[in-house]
């Protein structure tokens, strides 16, 4: 099955550690899938500077297909990122979105229609292309924490919707599930912090423990879930079996440094 990250990519700058690494919710999507056994692509805009550079070797490195992949004179999207060694108190310093906002052209929808899913989500300001879209692709989205007034708007487009909601309250939990599934939304997750994540797929409700571990760096863990247990639910698994590998490849992936790894070192000053 085809998947196909469309939107945002960032290069994470650690500043304490003076590494950098690949990410942006569209791409460590795509590449996540490509490890679960999809044939992943990415559709976006990266720099001409050593970031964009970094983007593109990475995924290149994970064998995500490009072949929609621009590249605009200019910076690369980054965050700068402020972390103990132990990877928790992250505080996010500057953040620039760079050359990173574009619009799908003719050409992309029609390359869309090829894929079997895409995902996009709140980061990558594409929602008035979703209606293009999904006349194409089934689409997943990432709401991260955004409010349901937000994804009123959203989720009639939608197949697959992510939720973060680290403090909610079951009820809380219960209303996101109870607005997206009302909304013909056929996979809802709500990923809680350290607590694990709700999922619900086609009524049938479940809640997945987050798996322990000594986590290296939590980043992007959120990300991971939702790639695997979308991808498992796509090849057909059940959605205990889909939960419960998504939650040991979240945890896998707390055990790594960045998004999906591909450290390089930052060799020059940058702005905190």
């Amino acid at each position: 099955m085809r998947v196909c990250g469309v939107g945002d990519n960032v290069v994470d700058r650690y500043f304490n550690q003076k590494l950098m690494f690949p990410g942006g919710n569209a791409v460590n999507f795509a590449v996540h899938a490509q490890r679960s056994g999809m044939d992943a692509a990415y559709i976006g805009v990266i720099g001409t500077d050593a970031d964009g550079d970094l983007i593109r070797s990475s995924l290149q490195a994970e064998g995500v297909e490009l072949k929609h992949l621009r590249v605009k004179e200019g910076p690369n999207a980054f965050a700068t990122v402020h972390m103990d060694e132990d990877g928790n108190n992250r505080v996010w310093g500057l953040c620039e979105k760079g050359v990173s906002m574009f619009q799908l052209d003719t050409a992309d929808l029609e390359y869309l229609g090829k894929f079997d899913l895409a995902h996009t989500g709140e980061t990558s300001q594409l929602d008035s292309q979703l209606p293009a879209m999904r006349e194409r692709v089934a689409i997943s989205f990432d709401f991260s924490d955004r409010s349901l007034d937000y994804a009123a708007s959203v989720l009639p487009y939608i197949k697959i919707a992510a939720f973060s909601r680290s403090d909610a309250s079951d009820d809380e939990v219960k209303r996101v599930l109870d607005t997206a599934v009302s909304a013909g939304v056929e996979l809802v997750t709500v990923t809680q912090g350290a607590r694990g994540a709700t999922v619900c797929h086609r009524g049938n409700v479940l809640f997945a423990p987050a798996v322990p571990v000594d986590a290296v760096d939590t980043l992007g863990a959120g990300d991971a879930f939702l790639s695997r247990l979308a991808c498992r639910v796509l090849a057909g698994v059940t959605l205990n079996e889909a939960a419960r590998d998504g939650a040991q490849y979240a945890a896998h992936i707390c055990g790594t440094r960045g998004a999906f790894g591909h450290a390089r070192p930052i060799t020059r000053e940058i702005p905190a």
